[in-house]
C-alpha cells in the first residue's frame, strides 16, 4: 500500500499517523483494520434507529480510532458528533451524517486505490 500516496488524496496527516504507529506497515495494517471494521456502519444505523446515546459512544470510539490514524476528515466530524450527542437525547444531525457518509466513502475509495 502506498501509504504517503493516501494520506495525501484524503488530506489527513500521515506524518501524525507517522508519530504514533512508528512505520508504514504498521500505518497499512492498522488502516486494512479500520477499513474491515463496522463502526461506521454501526454509527449510521444507530443514528437512524434515533439511538443518541448510542451514536454518542460509537462516535467517540470512531474519533479515537480516526485520531490515532490521522484521518483528519473523518476525526474531525466525529469529534463534533461525539459532542453533539454527549447529552442529548434529541438532535438533527442529518446534515453532518450525509457528510460522514461522503467522507468515509471517499476515504473508502483512496484506500482501494492505493492498494
Amino acid at each position: 500500500m502506498d501509504v504517503k500516496r493516501f494520506y495525501s488524496e484524503i488530506n489527513g496527516s500521515y506524518q501524525s499517523a507517522l508519530s504514533i504507529m512508528m512505520n508504514d506497515i504498521l500505518i497499512a495494517r492498522m488502516l486494512a483494520k479500520f477499513m474491515e471494521n463496522n463502526v461506521y456502519k454501526d454509527i449510521i444505523a444507530a443514528y437512524e434507529a434515533k439511538n443518541y446515546r448510542e451514536v454518542f459512544s460509537l462516535t467517540h470510539t470512531f474519533k479515537g480510532v480516526t485520531g490515532n490514524l490521522a484521518l483528519t476528515p473523518l476525526y474531525e466530524l466525529s469529534s463534533y458528533l461525539t459532542e453533539a450527542t454527549r447529552n442529548s437525547d434529541d438532535v438533527n444531525l442529518d446534515k453532518e451524517i450525509a457528510e460522514l457518509k461522503e467522507k468515509y466513502d471517499l476515504i473508502e475509495k483512496a484506500y482501494k486505490e492505493c492498494q
